[in-house]
């Protein structure tokens, strides 16, 4: 019976109250403002960034005209390589891709949160964009070449749109948006396929089974859009694997050896641990010196929580609050949704009202509870306007987007739990809006303890971010001087760089990075020493380890230490000439 209860409840998106004929105006305004300020806090950090980081050098290396493309491994797709083609076609300068990448990031930002809309009242999106926005890993990877972000994205449209193409016909709805829902659906799945297919499987797992277990939602035109998103997205994750990895099972059996091995791992507290300002824990043995910085992360499953549990048992459009007392039904006055009414004068009291809910409508829409003070106006969208389904399919998708992380990966990044964030924050968001809502006296200043609260969290975000930006223009220049070191030791184009640190040095310098050994194995020891022997080549080493057999003749090439790397010496090969 619960079951069916709830999904007789996931079912309900039409709305039971005359929706208004437009979103207002300020909707638009408060979702853009949102982003403006994510753009320009992203274009600050593109301009203070001098290079690119190692993941990044690999996917702009593809597409870069001038420079040899660096070994890309059996789990990378080449969704983000499409992205940087136009912009690369003209400059592989590192703050103009950025910055281009950052305006691309505020608009897919501005996109994703505008399917959002009409699916929860006015406040929620731009309150759920903004805390997402706000991380330290969305503002640190928002300029990056990286996928997960815009995986992110489409995750919040996907499942945006899927409720849009299941919402039950209305008069006020044209078979037209359906269809047009139903095509945004197939568009952001195949966008998240294109950038990590993996990821964009679980997406499409809870939506379809969604689809399948709710009657309602049973269309075609929604599962074959699931279905049709999916296999256009990893379409040519699926070709290059026949082509260069010896078919799919192999790639997906490589891609799972360079993540360590897929199995039963938990690692809950090597994420929480990574939230301190760690790009990659592997393995994780951090130390939790700054357990403030997690604390967010233990809060979102409960306001996830909370916002389902009190969504379901909203069961009525109308605006009822839920908070104590009773639940009142949706009666119609003058063709008006009831639920919270206005007091008529300041001293007014209502007459005592049944339990059960029953009453005549005038007596409803006239009266209400004394501690009721607060409803939402006309046009800002009632607290439960589709019923429950927006958030609970926002928390299964989301959670589904985060299990594989969670208990199959053994190490963590933070990057990776980017999609799940975007999705889980948007109930997390409701759940704070429905809490100032709330009908109680004085609630005043728990809505200021509560913005106090939000304002104290983001502070924590941009404080890590700041680091995070410093240690990476730190590195950043590094790198350039190392490369600057190969240079005057005779290395130059056309070259060949292995090694520690190889893929970036090997970029700026111009060479191809080739790597005779670990995940990245392009090339075997032999036929790099061939390489040297007829071209500048170069292995960088951390300072005092012994070169390989096949650098045992080359010429040692002392490196200044530079702040931001570790010390490291290089051997060049022969023919490279001071």
């Amino acid at each position: 019976m619960q079951q069916a209860s709830l999904l007789s409840a996931m079912s309900g998106l039409e709305p039971r109250a005359r929706p208004a004929r437009s979103a207002p105006a300020r909707d638009l305004w408060w979702l853009a403002a949102v982003a403006v300020v994510f753009t320009a806090c992203l274009i600050y950090s593109a301009l203070v960034t001098p290079g690119l980081g190692w993941d990044e050098v690999v996917y702009v290396s593809q597409v870069d005209p001038h420079r040899p493309a660096a070994f890309f491994s059996a789990p990378r797709a080449r969704g983000v390589s499409f992205l940087l083609a136009p912009a690369a076609a003209l400059t592989t300068s590192a703050p103009v891709l950025h910055c281009y990448l950052a305006v691309l990031s505020g608009a897919g930002l501005l996109l994703s949160l505008c399917v959002w809309r009409r699916l929860l009242p006015a406040p929620v999106p731009a309150l759920g964009g903004a805390l997402f926005a706000g991380l330290w890993v969305t503002l640190f990877y928002g300029p990056q070449a990286m996928p997960n972000l815009w995986v992110a994205y489409a995750a919040l449209a996907a499942t945006g749109c899927f409720l849009r193409a299941v919402r039950q016909p209305s008069r006020q709805l044209a078979p037209r948006a359906g269809r047009g829902a139903a095509l945004g659906l197939a568009a952001a799945v195949a966008l998240a396929a294109l950038m990590r297919p993996t990821d964009a499987v679980w997406l499409v797992v809870p939506l379809f089974a969604a689809a399948l277990c709710v009657p309602a939602w049973r269309r075609p035109a929604v599962l074959l859009a699931l279905l049709a998103g999916l296999a256009l997205g990893c379409a040519e994750w699926v070709a290059e694997a026949y082509l260069s990895y010896g078919g799919l099972l192999a790639r997906l059996r490589q891609a799972a050896r360079i993540q360590g091995g897929l199995g039963w791992h938990l690692s809950f507290d090597d994420h929480a641990r990574a939230l301190q300002g760690k790009t990659l824990c592997r393995p994780c043995h951090l130390a939790w010196d700054h357990p403030v910085a997690a604390v967010w992360w233990f809060l979102l499953p409960l306001a996830v929580i909370g916002a389902v549990w009190a969504a379901l048992r909203a069961r009525d459009s109308g605006g009822a609050l839920l908070g104590y007392g009773p639940v009142w039904p949706t009666a119609r006055r003058d063709d008006r949704p009831l639920g919270l009414a206005p007091v008529p004068s300041a001293g007014l009291r209502a007459p005592a009202v049944p339990e059960d809910g029953t009453g005549s409508a005038e007596a409803l829409y006239r009266y209400r509870p004394a501690w009721s003070g607060v409803r939402l106006r006309d046009g800002a969208g009632p607290v439960h306007r589709y019923g429950p389904a927006p958030l609970v399919l926002a928390a299964l998708t989301g959670l589904g987007l985060a299990v594989p992380y969670l208990l199959t990966v053994d190490y963590a990044a933070p990057r990776f739990l980017l999609p799940a964030y975007a999705l889980l924050l948007m109930p997390a968001a409701w759940f704070l809006y429905w809490l100032t809502r709330l009908p109680r006296r004085g609630h005043g200043w728990a809505v200021a303890a509560l913005v106090l609260v939000l304002l104290g969290h983001e502070a924590i975000q941009l404080v890590i971010v700041h680091k995070m930006v410093r240690s990476t223009v730190r590195a950043q220049t590094g790198i350039g001087r190392v490369a600057g070191m190969l240079r005057a030791a005779g290395v130059r184009p056309p070259c060949v760089v292995s090694g520690e640190e190889a893929v970036r040095v090997a970029y700026q310098v111009g060479c191809a990075s080739r790597q005779p050994y670990g995940h990245d194995a392009g090339i075997s020891p032999t036929a790099l020493a061939r390489l040297g022997a007829h071209r500048p080549a170069a292995v960088l080493l951390r300072t005092g380890d012994k070169p390989p057999a096949y650098a045992r003749g080359w010429r040692p090439v002392p490196l200044r230490r530079v702040p931001g790397l570790e010390p490291l010496s290089a051997y060049v090969s022969p023919p490279a000439r001071p």
